[in-house]
Parts: C-alpha cells; structure tokens; sequence
C-alpha cells in the first residue's frame, strides 16, 4: 500500500465513483490477477471501503477495512457457505477496527450479504470465469390481439337483449305460422257415414245422420279450437315479453351508453312506441 493517508482516503469517499475508483486503485499493489479479474478485484475493495466511510468509521478504519478486502478477494474461490463465514470471520478478527458495536455489526452484515448472496457470482470471476461466453436464448411472448374498443363493439347488455329478442321474434314467427296453418286447413275430417240404399230417408232420417256425423266431429272441432285458443295466448305471452324487453332497454342506463342507442332520447321514446305497437297488433 502506497501513502494511503487519511487525508487521502477522505478525498476518495468524496469524489465520483470512477475518479475515486481509481485513485484508490492506484495506491496497492495488484498481483494476485493479471487479466479483467484486476477489475473486479479493485470494484470489490472499492465498495467495502466506502461502505465503512458511510457507516462513520474513522478514516484509519476505512483504511484497515480496505486492506481486509483486497486479502478476503482472492480467497473467495471454491468455497461453501460455512468455509466463507469462517473466512470472514477470521478476517475481521485479524483487523483491529476501533469501531462500535453499531458499526461492527452494519459492517458485518454487509460482508456477509456481499459474499453469500453473490458467492457464485464472486467465485465465478475469481476462479477465471469472466472471459467465458453466455448463451441466451431469445424468448418471444405472443400477446392476445388487443379487443376493439367498447364504440367499436357491442355491450354485454346490448347483445344480451338482441339475442333475447331474436330468439322471441323467431318463436313468435313460428307460432303465427302454425296458426295461419291451422286456420288455412280443414277444422275437421267427416268419416264414412253408413247410408241405406234399399230404402227412401225422410226427414228424421236425414236429420238422424247429420247427428251422427256432427257427435263424430266433436272432439275434432274442440281440439282444434283449443290449439288454437293455445297458439293465440302464446303469441300473445310473447309480444308481452317483447314489450317488457323493450321497456327495460329505454329504462336502462347500461344500454343507452353501449353506442348501439341513439343518445336522442326522443328518437329512443319513438323507437320504444313503435316496438311496443308492433308488440300490441292482432293477428
């Protein structure tokens, strides 16, 4: 160690990190290594010495903490974590430091995490492995496409009320349908009615097979009048299901920010009527 004074070692802790770095450098004798673990080997000592100056030693401490380091570096090779800490705490023993408890214990810490924590690190750059190349292997996350926005789509409350009101529109269709059928067709199917051929039929002849064919068309008639008693209080169940979407479609606010309303609220109450006519015409 070449004049490192306190004087000098006070100029140091104040000056920029490269000039200081180097400065330092320029006061010990750098044997150990003759390749780029001379760097690592001065950013070491470096570190540790404005370590202590930040913790309040005295700068003769600071000097005596430098020393330790730059003999702790080359050691660092091959060892496992209790070998390390034996090491570390031989070293601070040999360094007679005249510092407190405080400082000791921030001091030791700060070794401590220094070389565990990076113990692979450290033992890597001291066994010679800093001209070693590294292969990284390039990953490429694919992202989902990002959604359009809410203006350029349809809302959750919107769609849910189209598909509502498709599948009710599509249902309505389907009952007037079977309802034009059942009024287009024949209400009811005359069987075969047994007349006699050997003899002339008078009036209460006549009379008694027109009985007899209407009692065997009935139950044909009732049916036919119930289905469609049914198919007309469906489709009226229905147009009542559209009135009632239509209804909570101009009452809800959720619909009316989607985009997909016109934000007129007069062109919104005419659209509501028209629905709601529509919803309302006899068949």
């Amino acid at each position: 160690m070449d004049c490192l004074t306190e004087s000098e070692i006070s100029q140091i802790a104040r000056q920029q990190r490269d000039v200081g770095l180097q400065r330092l450098s320029s006061h010990f004798s750098w044997s150990e290594f003759c390749d780029e673990r001379r760097c690592f080997h001065q950013d070491f000592v470096y570190d540790v010495a404005m370590f202590a100056a930040a913790c309040g030693f005295l700068w003769p401490d600071v000097i005596q903490a430098a020393v330790m380091a730059k003999g702790i570096f080359p050691k660092l090779e091959g060892l496992d974590v209790p070998d390390l800490l034996s090491l570390l705490g031989a070293a601070l023993s040999e360094c007679s430091l005249n510092i407190t408890s405080v400082q000791r214990h921030k001091f030791t810490s700060f070794l401590t995490n220094a070389c565990v924590t990076r113990r692979r690190l450290l033992q890597a750059v001291v066994g010679g492995a800093v001209g070693v190349s590294i292969t990284r292997l390039h990953l490429e996350v694919q992202l989902p496409p990002t959604p359009c926005a809410l203006t350029q789509g349809t809302d959750l409350h919107e769609w849910e009320h189209q598909r509502r009101q498709a599948e009710l529109t599509s249902v309505l269709q389907q009952k007037v349908e079977e309802l034009r059928a059942l009024r287009d067709g024949s209400r009811v199917r005359l069987g075969e009615v047994t007349v006699p051929e050997d003899e002339d039929l008078d009036g209460q002849g006549v009379l008694a097979l027109v009985r007899t064919a209407v009692r065997a068309t009935k139950d044909q008639m009732l049916q036919s009048l119930t289905q469609e008693a049914s198919l007309l209080s469906d489709i009226q169940q229905i147009k009542l299901q559209q009135a009632a979407l239509a209804t909570r479609r101009l009452h809800n606010p959720a619909l009316h920010n989607t985009g997909q309303i016109s934000s007129n609220p007069c062109a919104s109450l005419k659209d509501f009527k028209v629905e709601l006519r529509e919803s309302h015409k006899v068949l």
